[in-house]
C-alpha cells in the first residue's frame, strides 16, 4: 500500500522487497546515530547480530512503514503487533537491581557491547503489562529513524501519526514504545504519549561500575512510554 503526503512517499506493509536495504541502514546508518550505540562505543560489526534478532519481527511486519524521497529511503519506523501478552501484577521498579554483571556475561552475543544494550532494553521493557492491564493487543513502535541529512522535515512526526493511524486500524488497545533518543520522546509526548517507566543510565552497572552514562543528546536515562487508543 502506497499514498502520497507531499514529497514524502510512504510505504506501509509489505516491506519484502525492501528487507535488505533496511537491515544495511540499521547495522550501518540508525546503529551509528543511536545514542545508546554511540555512547557504549559499539561498531557495526559488533551489533549486527543483535540488529537482526532484535528487527526479525518488525521488519516483515505489514503496519512498518517506509519514508521515500523520490527513490531514496530517508527513513522508517519499524513497528508490529503483539497479542500474547503475559499479565503482570508487580512494579517491576520494585525488583530493579544495579548489578547487570550476570546478566551482560549471559546475554549470548559475542561480544559486550552488544550484550550491554540489550540488557538495557530488556530491562526497560521487563513487566511491562504492568503499566497496561487488561490489554489485549499491543501496537510495538519499535524503532523510528530519519537520516540525519534529511531531519527538521518533520519526517520522524509524521512516521509517528501514521503508525498512529496504523494502531486504531487494527484496533490495538495500547501503544508502547521505548524511544532511542530525547527527540523521539519529545514526539512522543506531543502526541500524547504517557512515561510510565524511566531508568537513569548510571544506574546500570557491571562490576560496581556504570557502562554508560550520557548518551551526548541530552539524554541521562531510558523511557518506558505508551499510548491509550481504545
Amino acid at each position: 500500500m502506497e499514498n502520497k503526503d507531499e514529497k514524502l512517499n510512504f510505504v506501509v506493509g509489505d516491506l519484502s522487497k525492501y528487507s535488505e536495504m533496511v537491515m544495511k541502514m540499521i547495522i550501518y546508518e540508525y546503529s551509528q546515530e543511536a545514542p545508546i550505540t554511540k555512547a557504549i562505543g559499539a561498531k557495526p560489526d559488533e551489533i549486527k547480530d543483535l540488529c537482526l534478532e532484535a528487527c526479525k519481527e518488525s521488519i516483515n511486519s505489514p503496519v512498518s512503514v517506509l519514508a521515500f524521497l523520490g527513490e531514496k529511503c530517508v527513513g522508517w519506523v519499524l513497528n508490529y503487533i503483539k497479542t500474547e501478552i503475559q499479565e503482570c501484577s508487580e512494579d517491576p521498579n520494585l525488583s530493579f537491581k544495579k548489578d547487570f554483571t550476570e546478566k551482560i556475561a549471559n546475554k549470548g552475543y559475542d561480544n559486550s557491547k552488544a550484550n550491554k544494550i540489550a540488557a538495557i532494553g530488556d530491562e526497560i521493557t521487563r513487566d511491562f503489562s504492568y503499566y497496561i492491564p487488561n490489554c489485549k493487543k499491543l501496537f510495538v513502535l519499535h524503532i523510528l529513524f530519519v537520516h540525519p541529512d534529511f531531519g527538521g522535515k518533520g519526517i520522524a512526526t509524521k512516521l509517528t501519526e501514521k503508525s498512529i493511524e496504523l494502531a486504531k486500524e487494527n484496533q490495538c488497545d495500547y501503544i508502547m514504545s521505548v524511544p532511542s533518543n530525547i527527540k523521539s520522546a519529545h514526539i512522543f509526548t506531543k502526541f500524547g504519549f504517557e512515561l510510565v517507566r524511566e531508568i537513569p543510565f548510571d544506574a546500570f552497572q557491571e562490576n560496581g561500575q556504570s557502562f554508560v552514562k550520557d548518551l551526548g543528546d541530552g539524554n541521562k536515562s531510558t523511557r518506558l512510554m505508551f499510548l491509550k487508543i481504545f
